[in-house]
């Protein structure tokens, strides 16, 4: 069985740095500059090496979660480490020889420390997307008052029942909603704080009144 290949992606303040041990060639280490395109160089750079082979780790951090989502969708085994968990590690277990750079320290703590792997939330996102495209055309439909815009099951029922159409947009829109509310109380981290204001406004007011 080929030996796996360990690697480490730190995105720093400055630089985006990384570095991956192989089997046959050892150490090797890659400093990325913060351009417009860096983001596809550094995926490039990693896609040198064998898909199933290579073990990544990177800090968690909101800023790189997509960046992960792609990794994980390609085929890496990807790991996230807390930068506290990562540091308290390192207090209480610091090495003979000093890492010397953030991005070993990772690839120590990776190759040492197994943590668990990463899985993806693009499946879970693009559920997301689906039910904002549905909420959006039901929207739309009633802005334009045309019920030809409406999915067919939609139609269907009006024409069955005789219904209003406002009153049945209504209904489907209010499902909708509590729908979507219910999947990111199941995966909280697809939420932003503009989700946020507009699915859970009355967080937002407790949160208003908590600071008064």
């Amino acid at each position: 069985m080929p030996a796996k290949i360990s690697a480490a992606i730190y995105f720093g303040p400055e630089h985006i740095r990384a570095c991956a041990r192989l089997p046959e060639t050892g150490l090797e280490e890659k400093i990325f500059a913060y351009e417009d395109a860096v983001i596809e160089e550094v995926f490039s750079w990693v896609q040198q090496y064998p898909v199933k082979r290579t073990h990544i780790c990177l800090i968690e951090n909101e800023s790189v979660d997509l960046f992960a989502d792609d990794l994980a969708d390609t085929g890496f085994h990807v790991y996230q480490v807390n930068i506290h968990t990562l540091l308290n590690w390192l207090a209480t277990a610091p090495p003979q020889t000093p890492d010397g750079t953030t991005e070993r320290l990772m690839l120590r703590y990776l190759e040492t420390q197994r943590p668990p792997q990463y899985e993806s939330r693009t499946p879970q996102t693009d559920a997301l997307l689906e039910m904002f495209d549905y909420l959006d055309m039901l929207d739309t439909a009633l802005e334009q008052d045309d019920p030809t815009l409406l999915p067919e099951d939609v139609q269907e029922r009006m024409e069955r029942k005789s219904l209003d159409m406002e009153e049945v947009i209504d209904d489907y829109r209010q499902a909708q909603v509590q729908a979507i509310r219910e999947h990111l109380m199941t995966f909280p981290e697809l939420m932003t704080p503009e989700i946020l204001e507009e699915f859970f406004p009355e967080l937002i007011e407790s949160f208003q009144h908590q600071r008064h």
